[in-house]
């Protein structure tokens, strides 16, 4: 299980990635950011063998998940370094 902590800083580091490198308004960025995690199902117990769907999305690149949100995905190769500085930022790196 992903402590609230940890959940905070990720979410944090997917709506710096739209707004860095997705070019969003902070404001749409949150929105969009909020809008996911409220749809993912809240206390379901995974089938035997199965990960939990937070386990599966706080292993993910919050990278990936902003591009996902954005419906693009720049090379990360040319933002490696910009992308490391969101997650020093959030604490995740």
């Amino acid at each position: 299980m992903v402590s609230a902590i940890t959940a905070a800083h990720f979410w944090a580091a997917v709506e710096d990635c739209l707004v860095q490198f997705h070019h969003m308004e902070r404001g749409q960025a949150a929105t969009k950011v909020t809008e996911l995690w409220r749809r993912l199902p809240a206390g379901l117990e995974p089938r035997c063998g199965e990960p939990k769907l937070d386990e599966m999305i706080y292993h993910a690149e919050p990278w990936y998940i902003a591009c996902n949100l954005a419906g693009e995905e720049p090379t990360l190769d040319t933002c490696r370094a910009a992308y490391t500085d969101v997650l020093k930022k959030n604490g995740l790196a």
